[in-house]
């Protein structure tokens, strides 16, 4: 997606929760004009008290509130609160007087066929769980790996992995390591967060990388780390609300086996007519008889995609016991995520960092064609077309001050790819994917700009 519009914007935001929050945090050391309007007055306060931003208590909806706010003037008005009827009313209003493009948050499927929201190009709608379940799908498709996107027309790849404790990568820097060729490591992920690799850098077991290398080579890259490949061929889902919904019919499409259980009964029966294809099972996923009853002992995946946190995390560990080989967990709240690398879930999935990674490509200049959150948000994996004039056209790559918290993982030319070494020289069109830290972004942009 490629998105041309000022550097510099004028954005709004409407509902200061943890969607909101996030995208505000991201954006507030950009130097953007941004107005944040939240009906909940503690909220607003908080927000303006920890990321210094104009936080106004009042209704999004409001015509003379956004009037009085300078709405006709915004760039990108981002509608992103808890509530479907909320956010498609704000965006409605503050397009009607004037804001250039509005992005609304949607949970139900059906509000995104709403008649007004159709015939208004300029509104985009977003829908979380539907993000989240496209997601966890290609997760299934290349098994082994615990995050996964695609760039430069699906001829690049970046993944995450924990290679395994036996593989012959560890005790010796990564400069003497040899690897399958076009891969390079780019990221490492440690208990103090983020780390970006030089040839220094030595492997410790247990920690799971980022690299970046041609999609026909992942199941090599995977060989050289000790990490199974084998294809999916069963996958058990707890929940049947909007993510379990979607994936479990992406799933059936794919031709996996699916199962799935449901507390609630009218959720079960309409999933059931929905997907014929899955197995619904109406029970409590925190129960051994129903996790066995869905064949959780052979599950290739097992995903836990209730609206709870603590269930989610309940009932992961339970299907560990039983046999299942990797849990992907659902959390809401931040804070849960420290929870579930504590206690070994394989893959946490948090909606709200997917849904602010969507929104944050829209942000950024023209140039930047994908973009990608890591982690909470602590990196992020940019694909850039190089413009004229852009700063990495004049020298070599070791020669030109790069931002000590990126890397270049790859760079597109044509039909050739290449791993840049400090030799590499960039050209004009060459597609770029850079590996940086999130407060590093800013001057990476700068680098890869055009005049």
């Amino acid at each position: 997606m490629r998105v041309s519009i000022p550097v510099v914007m004028r954005i709004f935001i409407v509902g200061a929760g943890q969607v909101g929050y996030h995208i505000a945090s991201s954006l507030v050391t950009e130097g953007h004009d941004l107005v944040i309007i939240e009906k909940d007055r503690a909220n607003a306060k908080a927000l303006e008290s920890d990321l210094d931003v104009l936080a106004v208590t009042g209704d999004g909806c409001d015509p003379a509130l956004l009037k009085r706010r300078g709405v006709g003037t915004a760039d990108l008005f981002f509608a992103v609160s808890n509530n479907d009827a909320v956010n498609l009313l704000a965006a409605l209003t503050a397009k009607k007087l004037g804001a250039k493009r509005c992005v609304v948050r949607l949970g139900e499927p059906k509000h995104g066929k709403n008649p007004l929201l159709v015939a208004e190009p300029d509104i985009v709608p977003l829908f979380p769980e539907r993000l989240v379940a496209e997601e966890i799908r290609s997760l299934t498709k290349v098994p082994g790996v615990s995050r996964v996107r695609y760039f430069a027309d699906g001829k690049l790849v970046i993944l995450q992995a924990r290679p395994s404790s036996r593989a012959d990568i560890y005790s010796r820097p990564l400069r003497e390591l040899q690897g399958p060729e076009g891969w390079v490591l780019t990221g490492i992920s440690r208990s103090s967060g983020i780390v970006i690799p030089s040839g220094d850098t030595v492997l410790r077991p247990g920690e799971p990388v980022y690299a970046v290398g041609r999609t026909e080579s992942i199941p090599a890259f995977l060989e050289s780390i000790g990490v199974s490949h084998r294809p999916t061929l069963k996958v058990v889902i707890a929940g049947a609300g909007h993510v379990g919904s979607w994936l479990a019919g992406l799933l059936v499409k794919d031709g996996i086996e699916v199962s799935v259980v449901q507390r609630g009964a009218e959720r079960a029966f309409d999933l059931a007519n929905r997907v014929p294809g899955a197995l619904v099972l109406k029970g409590d996923a925190t129960a051994p008889a129903i996790l066995k009853e869905a064949g959780v002992q052979d599950a290739d995946y097992f995903v836990a995609a209730t609206q709870d946190d603590e269930t989610n995390i309940l009932c992961s560990l339970l299907a560990r016991e039983l046999g299942a080989r990797t849990m992907v967990t659902l959390y809401h709240n931040p804070v849960f995520l420290n929870v579930l690398r504590a206690v070994g879930v394989d893959l946490p999935v948090s909606p709200r960092v997917m849904i602010a990674g969507t929104i944050l490509r829209m942000v950024h200049p023209r140039e930047i064609m994908t973009l990608d959150l890591v982690e909470g948000g602590d990196a992020e994996v940019v694909e850039f077309e190089i413009p004229e004039g852009a700063k990495v056209l004049k020298r070599h790559l070791k020669d030109l001050n790069f931002p000590r918290n990126a890397i270049v993982g790859a760079v597109i030319r044509g039909e050739e790819m290449f791993v840049p070494g400090g030799d590499f020289k960039f050209q004009k069109g060459d597609d770029a994917l850079v590996f940086t830290m999130s407060d590093s972004l800013p001057a990476v942009e700068k680098m890869f700009r055009g005049k």
